[in-house]
């Protein structure tokens, strides 16, 4: 169908208030809709969403499908600055909960915990699908998805890390750790360590459900999302379980929890004092065939006039707190970007 008749009919159930997806897979052109009509009963397959918080999470359903091929727009230059607003608080808050993650490291097992907040952003003056179409513009090798469900509201992002592809019992999943801007020369020792922590995390894990042998993974490679750049080790095994428990099983990973997982989840939870919600969860499409699902990263939730961007960054006993802040900013700005242009 054509564009302008797709996004007429998103707009269309926008208004009735019924859950609704609409997604396109890294360096594809074709989108996707699931509407949900409430109706039963209900066809296999689903876009599952997952709260940070694994116990939660919800499904939407293609009781009406839609596609399209999205024909890229011109984007204009970023016209100003974007003002996030009480920024000065939030950077102070948020370096103080890095320097006391970093004694916490220096007194315990802790190696690695991912701290995250979140930056608003007032007065916009788009709608929600015009932001989505610049995402969709400017973020080629992303999964770009734009939801809505009547109890989170609307959510939309462009996240780099896949969680996991499966194929019957053959899993497919990486390790995101390390940032630094696009074009850097070399990784650091912090970026290379923290790397180091994810894939060993993930390795340990995937092992309570196949034999060693059967995990194959290669060195990390850098690759691109945005203006930013990050390590990325591909890791297959062979699995026993359905692709929702692999999934469970993993989440969350150590790109955005840390390592000893639970020790890191209680720091989260004891300090971060933030509502993660769907940030950090994980999301995509399961049926039969094959499974895809994404980890909710570079993502913002858009209400009235004000948008929420939701970052984090990785902190391990040689992080330096003002870099920290400056990686949390430079990742903000992948939907910052967006809310400008």
């Amino acid at each position: 169908m054509t564009q302008l008749s797709f996004f007429g009919e998103i707009e269309k159930h926008l208004k009735s208030k019924l859950s609704l997806v609409v997604f396109r897979y890294p360096n594809e052109t074709q989108l996707t809709a699931f509407l949900d009509h409430n109706q039963s009963p209900k066809p296999k397959t689903k876009f599952v969403v997952s709260h940070f918080e694994s116990s939660k999470h919800f499904s939407i359903y293609p009781d009406q499908t839609l596609h399209t091929d999205f024909l890229v727009d011109e984007i204009p230059s970023q016209s100003k600055q974007l003002e996030w607003h009480d920024l000065e608080q939030k950077q102070k808050n948020h370096t103080s909960l890095i320097i006391k993650a970093i004694n916490s490291m220096r007194q315990s097992p802790l190696n690695k915990v991912v701290l995250a907040t979140a930056l608003e952003c007032n007065g916009l003056s788009k709608s929600p699908i015009d932001y989505f179409k610049k995402i969709l513009s400017q973020y080629k090798n992303t999964f770009n998805y734009l939801l809505f469900h009547p109890k989170y509201g609307l959510w939309m992002g462009a996240t780099p890390e896949r969680l996991i592809t499966m194929q019957q019992s053959h899993l497919t999943t990486m390790a995101l750790a390390g940032t630094r801007h696009l074009g850097s020369s070399s990784w650091g020792v912090k970026e290379k360590e923290e790397q180091g922590f994810v894939v060993n995390e993930i390795v340990n894990t995937l092992r309570k459900y196949t034999s060693y042998a059967s995990i194959q993974y290669a060195d990390a490679k850098t690759i691109r999302a945005g203006q930013l750049e990050h390590l990325q080790t591909t890791i297959t095994a062979e699995l026993t379980i359905s692709p929702l428990e692999a999934a469970n099983a993993l989440h969350p990973t150590p790109a955005v929890g840390g390592v000893p997982k639970e020790m890191a989840l209680d720091f989260i939870k004891t300090h971060e004092q933030l509502d993660r919600s769907l940030y950090a969860g994980f999301l995509g499409v399961i049926d039969q065939d094959q499974t895809e699902l994404y980890v909710n990263l570079r993502c913002m939730t858009i209400q009235d006039y004000k948008a929420l961007v939701y970052v984090g960054g990785g902190i391990t006993k040689k992080s330096n707190p003002q870099d920290e802040w400056q990686e949390v900013m430079d990742k903000a700005n992948t939907m910052g970007r967006i809310l400008t242009t």
